[in-house]
């Protein structure tokens, strides 16, 4: 009976032993499945990140208003000009005597490479030198018919040019431009220079002496100047309207003529980044002119 009890306390004590042994089991059998949890929450960590080497910079912002011009970049505009010339009567009064101002226009099409504040604009312009009757007289000479003459320019030229400019930033959207321009035309057209005679009612006044002058039409007309013993013996005739040849068949017609423009400054305007505007004066070998210029900007949005 005791060997009976004391076997029935060893079972129990042995249950009760047992019992805290398996939980502990169990518990180690949990934990490889907790190491493997924290693995993968590892690896979706990671994966969360990127390589910073391979992450794409920003885009470039468009912004219209951002007329910026980066340092090292080229730019490239399309555009029109125009640029009215002055041709002053003092200016003529240096080779000849009595004269007027005159006034001509020309228009053109341009295109301007821009790189560090430097622009290269070649042009192509077509140049009006229309003069009306403009009454001319030899230099020092005196004051008689035969010294006279009227001159109507007809002519035309087309300029093949290009402008070299600098600039210097006075704010955001102007700059001060200076610089120069050179080129050649073509002439084309007619040029009279016709002999005058003296006639009371004639409609060419010389302001000087308040004398008036008509054409010579003919050789013979009345009065003095329509005769080429009045022009020392000229073995042309220049009367009826004469056209004067040009410098290849032999007369003072010129055949091309230089553009010349020394110095030349104005300001350039950039209000958005595809529209430049420009107003500018300069002087050349025509006279004074000035001019307004238009430009469609060719920047485009940068991926």
């Amino acid at each position: 009976m005791r060997s009976t009890t004391l076997l029935s306390f060893s079972a129990v004590l042995a249950a009760v032993l047992a019992f805290p042994t398996a939980a502990l089991a169990q518990q180690s059998g949990d934990a490889p499945k907790t190491e493997e949890s924290g693995d993968e929450a590892k690896k979706e960590e990671g994966e969360g990140k990127k390589d910073l080497s391979t992450v794409e910079p920003p885009r470039e912002q468009w912004d219209i208003y951002d007329v910026e011009e980066l340092p090292g970049r080229s730019y490239f505009f399309v555009g029109l000009r125009y640029r009215g010339n002055i041709v002053p009567g003092f200016l003529l009064n240096m080779f000849v005597e009595e004269g007027k101002t005159i006034y001509t226009n020309m228009i053109g099409a341009e295109f301007e490479l821009r790189k560090d504040g430097f622009s290269l604009i070649p042009a192509l312009s077509y140049h009006e030198l229309g003069t009306g009757d403009i009454l001319f007289k030899q230099k020092n000479t005196p004051n008689i018919a035969g010294n006279y003459s009227v001159v109507n320019s007809g002519m035309k030229l087309v300029y093949a040019s290009v402008d070299l400019l600098w600039s210097t930033k006075l704010s955001k959207n102007v700059e001060f431009e200076y610089g120069a321009g050179f080129g050649l035309g073509g002439v084309f057209g007619d040029l009279e220079n016709s002999w005058v005679r003296e006639d009371p009612n004639g409609p060419l006044l010389a302001e000087s002496t308040g004398r008036r002058y008509s054409r010579c039409n003919a050789v013979g007309d009345p009065g003095s100047g329509c005769n080429p013993a009045d022009h020392q013996n000229s073995e042309v005739n220049k009367v009826n309207g004469y056209k004067e040849p040009s410098w290849f068949s032999g007369g003072s017609k010129p055949a091309i003529f230089p553009w010349i423009s020394i110095p030349q400054i104005g300001l350039r305007i950039k209000p958005i980044k595809q529209f430049v505007a420009r107003v500018g004066l300069g002087f050349s070998l025509t006279g004074f002119w000035f001019g307004i210029n238009g430009q469609y900007g060719l920047e485009q949005k940068r991926d």
